[in-house]
Parts: structure tokens; sequence; C-alpha cells
């Protein structure tokens, strides 16, 4: 049965492979999921939270929500002891009463910087702009973080010799190099990788012009500037 899909994060899915699934949350000291899906042989469970608002995998504007996801999704796989591999895209059928035994809570369905309080741990400033693990969400971010640096490097010089074309069809030969290199044991499927190609290349394209690099350039130089000085200031002292 599919929840989440290959462009929407609709909740966070755990997949809990041990005798006491059901209870994982409570035992973990989080928030009861809005569906508890238990195998009525083992114990085994799904926990599903169910989100406010839908996290769109494939938006290189907005970065920053499947960011916060993915750190999330990471300290609740780690304090549920859930299993890394699961994909998160389909969950049992909840209403196979033969099979399953099924909980639906009557919580709403929450806001994901409330869920992000329960795991402080895991959210940092250096975690969030750290490398994600590289399993559930965290793939995708860091195949779009290392995408984006390489596009907008590279996107001046096919806007002034080839076309839109020639820089999707190279960046799309990146993407799928980085998916292999970074992600080898869990690899992306060939769907989300060109979302992410797509949204990139596209936005990319859109906004990046020589004006713009000066400027960007221009913002950096300037803060490296700054942070020189104080250093100095501070060593006088």
């Amino acid at each position: 049965m599919g929840f989440n899909n290959r462009s929407f994060v609709n909740g966070l899915v755990f997949d809990v492979d041990h005798e006491y699934g059901a209870i994982a949350w409570d035992l973990a000291d989080l928030p009861k999921p809005n569906i508890i899906i238990q195998n009525t042989r083992n114990g085994h469970a799904h926990l599903l939270y169910a989100l406010k608002s839908p996290v769109l995998k494939t938006d290189s504007a907005r970065i920053k929500p499947l960011k916060l996801a993915s750190v999330v999704q990471c300290g609740f796989t780690e304090r549920l002891d859930a299993d890394k591999a699961y994909a998160d895209i389909l969950i049992k059928n909840p209403l196979n009463e033969a099979e399953w035994r099924t909980t639906w809570a009557e919580s709403e369905t929450y806001d994901l910087t409330y869920l992000s309080e329960f795991v402080p741990d895991v959210l940092t400033t250096k975690n969030i702009k750290s490398r994600s693990e590289i399993y559930g969400l965290g793939r995708n971010v860091n195949l779009f973080e290392d995408l984006r640096i390489i596009a907008y490097k590279e996107v001046l010089k096919y806007k002034a010799n080839k076309t839109y074309n020639d820089f999707y069809l190279d960046m799309f030969s990146k993407a799928t190099m980085l998916n292999d290199y970074s992600n080898h044991n869990n690899p992306l499927t060939y769907s989300e990788i060109k979302q992410i190609n797509n949204s990139i290349c596209k936005w990319t394209w859109r906004n990046f012009t020589a004006e713009r690099f000066s400027s960007i350039q221009s913002a950096r130089a300037k803060k490296t500037r700054k942070a020189k000085s104080l250093i100095n200031f501070l060593e006088d002292l």
C-alpha cells in the first residue's frame, strides 16, 4: 500500500523488526504514531507519522525542509531501532485484519518542527550543515547538495556555448555517477535521480546569470575578508 511517493514525503514511516514494534515509540519516549500496523505473528510493526505539510523531494529552491525531514528520520530510526534499509514508500495494508493488527491514533497530523524536538541530539547545527546519513531521505539530500554545487559551477559555460539539453544531459550523467558512488548500497531509483536532476537544472538555468554569479562571488569575498579581520583582531588582544 502506497503512502509516500517519489515526489512527496507525506509522512515518516518506520519498519521496526522486533517483537515490541507496536510500542517501540513509547519505549523510546517518542510521540504516538498516527497509524500502528503490527504483524500478529511476530510483533514487528510499521509506525507512521503523518505530516501536516508534505515535504517535496524535488524542489531545489527549498532543500531545508527535506534536510530537516532527513535529520528527524535519522533520529527516530536510531531511537526506534528501526530498519535503515526500509524505503518508506510502501506500508503494510492496515485493512488486512488477517495478518495485521492496526491501531488508528486520534492524534492529528504532525508538524515536522514539533517532531524534531524529540531528537535534539541529532538536531544540531553541525548535523544540519553536514552530510546526511546515507539511508532514507539522506540519500536525496546528499545528491541534491552534491549535484547543485556542480551545476552552479558549470551552468554559465553551457549558457555561453551550448544548449539547455546539453547541460541537462551532462548533469544527469553526473547525477547517476554520484548516486552510484555515494549510495551504492542503497541507490536512489532512476525516477528519483531524474526528478532531482530536472529540478536542479531548471532552477539553475533560469536563475543563474553572469551578473548573479559575480554578486555571489563578491559577497563571499566580503564575508571572507570580514572573518580574517576578526581573526587578526582577536590575535592582537
